[in-house]
């Protein structure tokens, strides 16, 4: 069995010379081995002897920073347009920027920035310099334009903008049982302006005061225009019809190739006429040309070769050709009377005016429907009315004659041969639609000025 154990007198002898260290290595050493431990106890010596792995977390994203501000506002009660970019904190020098690009570039009578009101809404767009980029402007109520401004190579430009509308083509059918405006309020439209459009169209050959009669019939194509679903208003009247017992009128819409709009009869002739049916907008007929009528002041019977048109008192009269002013001032019995000459031998006379249009005299040019004066009681007169002469030259002479019996000769141009096929095409296609009164159209347009 093997002994471990040695007595320490079986060990061997140690010589006698003995090893001895300096004294100041007995100083450094301990001294050398405590660095050591501290150092290799410190933060950074375990760092760098264990490195640490961490994963790196990738970030979370964020939306990018919008390059412009877009602004969209109204101007408030009693705010002025400075008033309202000041608001929204858009710089003087960019207010009076975009003010002087509308004035250059605007005409005063659509858009004066000095002049906004209330609802009015306008739509801005700023880039991070507070520098004006864009501008559009809507006036309150308006639909159909715009007014914008941008800015291209360092400057503001502004213009006024269409509004892309929606078009529709609807047919309307009626028979008159008392008048016209109430059969256009029983078809669902809107009386007051059709009854205007269908007068303005044949203002030449129908007279809807008098000439109206119940068993008469009308149709109409015409125009609806709508944004976003909704109905803003009524476009052009592009054919109309109307039937009486003693005959019947067309009217068609032609454009020809030079840009001139006119109404024209189903054979082309143009609807335009030298005279108007009547010189004011009246409400009745209150004496009519007549060789013997019981004179109301007079208490006898005198001719009466003229027209007397009952209307409110101030209502404005007009010129119902192109002429020139032979007389204006007082005429005994008609009161204040002006007498205009009209080319191919014809003149028209208007007594008992209230007063005269500013800056009419004798030797004054006038167009047609040019306001010459207003309806009054002057002279021999038992209350508001004008009272209309119509004359045509005999020799060297005029005589008075019944208006509605005068032919209405054309002043306006016909279309040429070649217009002409384009017209009967679009003849065609119009009367195509009052076959079908259910059809409605509807195409994309730009809303005319």
């Amino acid at each position: 069995m093997l002994d471990f154990k040695r007595d320490r007198s079986d060990r061997p002898a140690r010589s006698g010379r003995r090893f001895r260290l300096p004294a100041f290595a007995i100083v450094i050493f301990p001294a050398a081995v405590l660095a050591w431990f501290v150092a290799a106890r410190s933060p950074e010596r375990q760092t760098a002897q264990r490195p640490e792995v961490v994963q790196e977390v990738p970030p979370v994203p964020t939306a990018p920073e919008p390059r412009y501000l877009e602004i969209d506002g109204r101007i408030r009660h009693k705010e002025t347009f400075w008033d309202a970019l000041n608001r929204e904190d858009v710089a003087r020098s960019q207010i009076h920027e975009l003010v002087n690009a509308f004035k250059k570039g605007i005409r005063r009578a659509e858009f004066n920035p000095g002049i906004v009101q209330r609802g009015d809404r306008y739509t801005l767009s700023i880039d991070s310099l507070g520098t004006v980029q864009s501008f559009e402007f809507i006036k309150r109520g308006a639909f159909e334009s715009r007014f914008v401004a941008t800015r291209a190579n360092g400057r503001l430009t502004a213009r006024k903008e269409q509004i892309p509308l929606e078009r529709r083509i609807h047919v309307v059918t009626g028979d008159i049982h008392s008048s016209l405006w109430n059969a256009l309020s029983e078809s669902g439209e809107d009386a007051r302006v059709l009854t205007g459009k269908l007068t303005r169209i044949f203002e030449y050959d129908i007279d809807f005061m008098v000439d109206c009669r119940a068993g008469d019939r009308f149709a109409l194509a015409l125009e609806k225009l709508h944004k976003d679903g909704r109905f803003l208003r009524y476009g052009d009247i592009l054919s109309a019809e109307y039937q009486s017992a003693r005959e019947n009128h067309q009217a068609f819409l032609f454009e020809t190739g030079d840009g001139h709009r006119a109404y024209y009869d189903s054979n082309g002739k143009s609807l335009r006429g030298l005279f108007l049916k009547s010189p004011l907008n009246y409400r009745r007929i209150s004496s009519g040309y007549s060789n013997r009528r019981f004179h109301p002041i007079l208490k006898k019977y005198l001719p009466h070769h003229g027209i007397d048109y009952a209307a409110a008192y101030g209502t404005r009269v007009w010129a119902t050709a192109p002429g020139v002013v032979v007389f204006r001032g007082w005429k005994g019995a008609l009161g204040n009377y002006v007498e205009i000459r009209h080319p191919n031998g014809y003149k028209t006379g208007y007594g008992h005016l209230s007063k005269f249009s500013r800056g009419l005299k004798k030797g004054t040019r006038v167009k047609q429907k040019q306001t010459i004066g207003f309806v009054g009681s002057t002279g021999r007169s038992t209350g508001p009315h004008l009272h209309y002469n119509f004359f045509v030259r005999n020799g060297k002479r005029y005589r008075l004659v019944n208006p509605a019996r005068i032919a209405n000769r054309s002043g306006a141009r016909q279309l040429s041969p070649d217009q002409l096929v384009g017209f009967r095409q679009q003849r065609d296609r119009l009367l195509a639609l009052f076959d079908d009164p259910a059809t409605t159209l509807a195409t994309n347009l730009q809303a005319p000025p």
